[in-house]
């Protein structure tokens, strides 16, 4: 079973159970439970799923492009930086390679950009055409394109980073927040036993875990949002 939807089911029911214990409400409860699983399977699941696709594309452009410049410096030959570039990139990436075996060198890398849908890459295949024509010391050319790779990828390291101390703020915020109403249930009984039945409590109640819902769902959204150029905003990778 994939662990995101294990998640995206615990806090469902965590936030089912929660509401049931405040409310005594079935119906309430099963409503909460079935809306924070639609939203998370329809809405936040894609935008996680778009977030690791490209994070983990950009990676794979970021070690292609900065060893095939490495490897291009010392081989002197297309053919000889494609060999050794891709015995350094990821297995899965390598078998979508065998699929283009019958393509020369030149034409491979320029199929790549069907793949790495960045700017930097289109910048590096302009790079490495001029490099064929007039040659020259291709690390001096790609000086400018290396600093800007490397700034990106330290961008994206230093988001994730970043989203995942969001994500705990918000756990720990929430967690005390419906721990005190859990608290509360219980130690003003009697209180809740009269309150319960208020339509106002009711509607004060959906709308906390409503909110909650839209807290998480805003912070997925602008969390997954990675500003990469040649990518538009929440732009859907392949």
């Amino acid at each position: 079973m994939n662990s995101k939807f294990v998640l995206f089911l615990l806090l469902s029911l965590v936030c089912g159970v929660i509401s049931y214990i405040s409310l005594s409400n079935i119906f309430v409860s099963l409503g909460i439970i079935a809306v924070y699983l639609i939203v998370s399977i329809v809405l936040i699941n894609p935008l996680i799923k778009q977030y690791e696709i490209k994070s983990k594309r950009y990676h794979e452009n970021y070690h292609f492009i900065n060893n095939f410049i490495i490897a291009l410096s010392i081989k002197k030959s297309i053919k000889g930086a494609l060999e050794s570039t891709l015995g350094s990139m990821p297995s899965e990436f390598n078998e979508m390679i065998e699929g283009i075996e019958n393509m020369n060198d030149h034409e491979k890398i320029n199929y790549l950009s069907t793949y790495f849908t960045f700017y930097s890459y289109r910048l590096f295949l302009q790079i490495i055409d001029f490099w064929e024509e007039e040659g020259g010391d291709i690390l001096e050319m790609s000086k400018f394109l290396l600093d800007d790779i490397r700034h990106e990828e330290e961008y994206i390291s230093k988001s994730s980073t970043l989203f995942t101390r969001k994500v705990g703020e918000l756990i720990s915020m929430w967690g005390i927040c419906l721990l005190i109403l859990v608290v509360l249930r219980f130690s003003l009984k009697e209180f809740y036993l009269n309150i319960q039945t208020q339509p106002l409590f009711l509607i004060a109640i959906c709308a906390l875990f409503a909110f909650l819902l839209f807290t998480i769902y805003l912070l997925i959204y602008k969390g997954t949002s990675l500003k990469i150029k040649g990518v538009r905003k929440n732009e859907k990778i392949s």
